[in-house]
Order: structure tokens, then sequence, then C-alpha cells
């Protein structure tokens, strides 16, 4: 798959599982950065079986983006579970400004140029188990809207509306 279709699997996955829209577009872009850096897909399984981890390590790094908005010192974070420690170095490593991340343990120290943008790249494709695969368009199904006159009526379907 490429970037952007992970990506916007994952916006589409997370939406599915309940994630608000803000943090679900988060996700997404996590999700494409830790595929690419190969982080553990099962962890990003296990987040989405549970939301509220989702919802509970967008507000961390919005915390850390914030404390790195206000020194020039690393902020420091701690966590102790590898998978969610996994997701939360990609969530930091996929923001669009220079990152510098240091994982000793259970301890991530990251230093943030909220003023230069990333320069990290982007792999022309990405590959996901096909569990994790299944997960993510399971849960994106879930965001369809169910193919019926009464939805098409209510304006469902490309192109299909008459305009005045």
């Amino acid at each position: 798959m490429s970037w952007t279709e992970v990506q916007t699997l994952g916006v589409k996955a997370a939406s599915g599982a309940g994630v608000p829209p803000a943090q679900a577009l988060a996700f997404g872009a996590m999700l494409a950065r830790h595929v690419a850096d190969e982080g553990p897909q099962g962890a990003v399984q296990a987040a989405l079986d549970n939301p509220d981890r989702i919802v509970a390590l967008a507000h961390r790094v919005e915390t850390i983006v914030e404390a790195a908005s206000i020194t020039s010192k690393p902020v420091d974070a701690t966590e102790d579970d590898a998978g969610t420690r996994a997701m939360l170095v990609s969530w930091l490593a996929g923001l669009p400004c220079k990152s510098e991340l240091d994982v000793a343990g259970p301890k991530v120290r990251v230093s943030l140029s909220l003023t230069e943008p990333s320069t990290r790249g982007r792999p022309e494709r990405l590959a996901l188990t096909p569990s994790l695969t299944e997960q993510l368009n399971t849960l994106a199904a879930k965001t369809y809207v169910p193919d019926s006159d009464a939805s098409r009526a209510g304006g469902a379907g490309a192109g299909l509306m008459e305009l005045d």
C-alpha cells in the first residue's frame, strides 16, 4: 500500500472504532510512520481494540508538543508498555516538524524544533500484516454509508446530486 492509502485507512479505522476526528487524523499519520519504521503492528491492533488508548496517546503527544513549544530543552516521557512506547515514538516521529528522539528502556527523550520542517522520507510502499489489514478494513467499513435508495436520496454517491 502507499503511504497515503495506509494513512487514510488508519483515519477511517480509528473513526470506525469511535476515536474523535482530530485524534483519528493524527492516528492515521502515526500509523503510516509506525509501519514505515517497522514498529510492532500488534500494538496498533491492541490500540484499535481499546480506542481510549489512542485518545490518551494523542493527548500525551499534544502535551509533549506544548512543553516543547515552551522550552528549548528536551522533554522526557516514560512509557512502560513497549507497544505503547513504540506508537508514542512513531507519533512523535510523524510530526511535521524536525524531531530527535532518544529511547532508553521505558524513557523517551524528545527534542522538537517546531520551526523546522521534518526531513524524514517516506517509503514508496508500506507492508501491513494481513491481520492488521483485516482489522483496519473492518473498522473502516463502520464509517461507510449504507447502499440504499434513502442514502442516495440524502446525498450519498458521487455526482448524483442536482445543484441549482
